[in-house]
């Protein structure tokens, strides 16, 4: 029994080489999805009363809405250390949001309607590391810990009597975001859906440190 030993422990590492070797090694992919942002209206609001108040405007009556969810998409490019454990730089598009309000104002002496619009937007890229926990064969959790660095865009306009006045400001900032997910291997594709929230996106003349969140769906290639 003995002389067959060698060749029994050949034939074992063979098998398991091709498993080791999907446990390393770079992948691509791209996730796709809906992103909320939770913008506080209400501060918004009392914003806009205040840059009314600036210019000597009362405001009598108002209403306002919010669009703070939609599609966003993201670019991948990753490297598995060993099976437990990934690394990943992306490309996110945390996408857009607008404020919109309409309000009866007063200079003291007559009445006229005005209108305030926000919006702001943010991408850029992402560092983050991966905790994986394989189980039956296929299937992976995962969690995620990383830096989004902003890039962020941000518009106002206020007018009012068919004058108007407004501004454009961009800045960048760096915020720290984490991920929970689940993944489904077959050959060299793995199959992902993942929950994410950026914490504080913005910096206080832009975004004003909002958080965000994004539900995606997405497929990474392992080489």
């Amino acid at each position: 029994m003995m002389k067959f030993a060698p060749a029994l422990a050949a034939l074992a590492s063979l098998a398991a080489a091709p498993a080791l070797a999907e446990d390393r090694g770079f992948y691509v992919g791209f996730d796709i999805g809906q992103y909320a942002w939770d913008l506080d209206q209400g501060s918004l609001d009392r914003q806009v009363g205040g840059a009314l108040d600036d210019i000597g405007l009362t405001e009598l009556d108002g209403a306002s809405e919010v669009s703070d969810d939609g599609l966003t998409w993201g670019i991948i490019v990753g490297y598995q250390v060993f099976r437990f454990l990934a690394v990943e730089a992306a490309y996110i598009d945390l996408g857009e949001v607008e404020y919109k309000r309409k309000s009866v104002v007063s200079d003291g002496f007559n009445t006229a309607d005005a209108a305030a619009q926000l919006t702001a937007e943010s991408a850029g890229p992402a560092l983050s590391a991966l905790g994986i926990l394989p189980f039956m064969k296929r299937w992976q959790v995962y969690a995620r810990g990383g830096v989004y660095f902003a890039g962020n865009d941000a518009s106002a306009q206020l007018s009012s009597d068919g004058l108007s006045a407004g501004g454009r400001d961009s800045s960048s900032s760096q915020e720290f975001f984490w991920g929970a997910g689940a993944g489904y291997s077959n050959e060299h594709w793995t199959t992902r859906v993942e929950y994410q929230m950026f914490t504080n996106v913005g910096d206080g003349d832009t975004l004003d440190g909002v958080d965000a969140d994004r539900i995606v769906i997405g497929a990474v290639y392992r080489y």
